[in-house]
């Protein structure tokens, strides 16, 4: 996987959206993460509702950069280029 590739990690609770900037032997560390709303038929949702404005609830809204412990990570996959283009429109993030 690329650096700059847009990534989906899959956690127990949730799939989280970004691009993928580096990692080590204990984090992975995204862009612009995003938590998936889980709609997986994209031609009935805006990218509005694909998306929450971060990664959790209470947390910063629309964060630049964050790390994800691996202990947390169950599987970190490419993520499908349909799905990239609606976490592209809500983070303005254009380069796909």
């Amino acid at each position: 996987m690329d650096i700059g590739t847009v990534v989906t990690l899959v956690t127990a609770h949730s799939e989280i959206v970004g691009r993928f900037e580096s990692y080590d032997d204990h984090y992975i560390t995204l862009s612009r993460p995003r938590m998936s709303s889980g709609y997986s038929d994209l031609s009935e949702h805006s990218s509005k509702s694909c998306f929450a404005s971060g990664v959790s609830i209470t947390g910063e809204k629309a964060p630049e950069v964050l790390s994800f412990s691996l202990a947390m990570i169950l599987a970190i996959t490419v993520t499908e280029k349909s799905y990239a283009k609606k976490w592209a429109e809500t983070t303005h993030d254009w380069v796909i």
